[in-house]
């Protein structure tokens, strides 16, 4: 078992999901909504991420093969990608810039309006604001170096780990955001953002080392992993 796989896709996973920076946008959609509302969005929201990266991390690598796309491309352009994800994090950016918030019906149990509140908002807060290029991009590029099935089945529970942290983020979304306040959301997406822009270059550099096998020192290198 390649442990030191599955420690740096639960770290890169969480890093681009990004659940603490996300926190003000997220809050942004559901402050109109009673407290058990918002964390039945929140749990609903975490559900659809966890599908949508299971189904990415499944069929990912069969969608590269339809288009011809080959894995050192893909690890090229998938380390530009979080890269600009990641320098966008260090300039304190958002990925998502919220126009007007509307309010979902407050009629019906809560689950009904939780779920009516987020059919407003899976798009654009499950996606492109959780699960976006990056994040997609490394979930196909970490589902790629499971060699087993074993290994794969430790990723799934990875991805399930991490949408549960993105879940819990997100039901204590109110009290995080008053705790650690603007500027210690700002440290921690700056932070997050250091992370990525470094997985990044380790994926350019795999993806070179396997169109020219021999060039780069092998030490720093996972492409055969």
């Amino acid at each position: 078992m390649e442990w030191s796989l599955v420690v740096n896709s639960f770290i890169g996973m969480l890093a681009i999901l990004n659940p603490i920076g996300n926190v003000p946008i997220f809050l942004e959609h559901v402050e109109n909504e009673t407290p058990k509302v918002q964390r039945a969005v929140a749990l609903l929201m975490t559900l659809s991420i966890f599908i949508l990266l299971a189904t990415f991390f499944i069929f990912g690598n069969r969608i590269l093969t339809v288009f011809g796309i080959t894995i050192p491309a893909f690890r090229l352009a998938g380390g530009i990608i979080i890269l600009t994800v990641g320098l966008r994090m260090l300039q304190g950016k958002s990925k998502f810039e919220s126009h007007g918030i509307e309010t979902a019906a407050a009629s019906g149990s809560t689950f009904d309006q939780a779920r009516n509140r987020l059919s407003h908002i899976l798009v654009p807060v499950a996606m492109p604001l959780f699960i976006g290029p990056g994040s997609i991009t490394t979930v196909v590029l970490y589902a790629e170096k499971c060699t087993s099935f074993s290994m794969a089945i430790m990723m799934l529970l990875v991805l399930l780990v991490c949408s549960a942290t993105v879940g819990v983020v997100l039901v204590s979304s109110r009290y995080i955001f008053n705790k650690i306040g603007p500027n210690g959301t700002q440290i921690v997406i700056r932070f997050m953002g250091m992370i990525l822009c470094a997985i990044a270059m380790q994926f350019m550099i795999d993806g070179v080392s396997q169109l020219l096998p021999g060039v780069l020192d092998s030490t720093f290198t996972h492409a055969g992993k």
